[in-house]
């Protein structure tokens, strides 16, 4: 009758063996690799402290022509356009590349990308309204005419396709 029942004797024996599934099943979803600041599943479901949290990600600057080409097609050719609205430092629209990819993108954002769009391309200008940190006065000028330029396109685009 109780054949399936697990005594209280190996009760210790059967968690370590349900605790040591579940890591190998969170390393299997993060690829095997943890963060050493985010908990684990382990650690949430054992109760321990929680660790602050991961800080975003820098910008990333491609640095050469060559290598702002390739983000830039990167980002184009991306389908899921996870990258759209995600706003990023000032510093980080000089280069022009998030510029550019909404440029070659607006025909093909849906209305609520080019919402998320516009909030971010907007905010990059009246980032470069004054002085940005880590920008020339030169850099600063072209970024400011680019970014009202993709600005007054995306409206544009949304205004023909999109309800208000």
């Amino acid at each position: 009758m109780y054949r399936y029942a697990i005594s209280l004797a190996r009760l210790p024996l059967h968690m370590a063996c349900i605790v040591a599934a579940l890591g190998v099943a969170g390393c299997a979803v993060t690829g095997g690799e943890a963060s050493p600041t985010s908990p684990s599943l382990l650690d949430k479901l054992l109760g321990a402290p929680a660790l602050a949290p991961e800080p975003a990600p820098a910008a990333e600057d491609c640095g050469t022509a060559a290598q702002c080409k390739a983000k830039l097609k990167t980002m184009v050719d991306n389908r899921d356009r996870g990258w759209v609205g995600q706003q990023q430092p000032p510093a980080a629209y000089a280069n022009g590349t998030r510029l550019f990819a909404y440029r070659a993108l607006r025909k093909k954002l849906d209305c609520r990308e080019l919402g998320l769009a516009l909030e971010e391309v907007g905010a990059a200008s009246k980032a470069y309204a004054g002085p940005v940190p880590g920008v020339t006065p030169e850099q600063a000028s072209r970024t400011r005419t680019l970014s009202t330029q993709v600005e007054g396109e995306l409206a544009k685009e949304r205004t023909g396709r999109c309800r208000a």
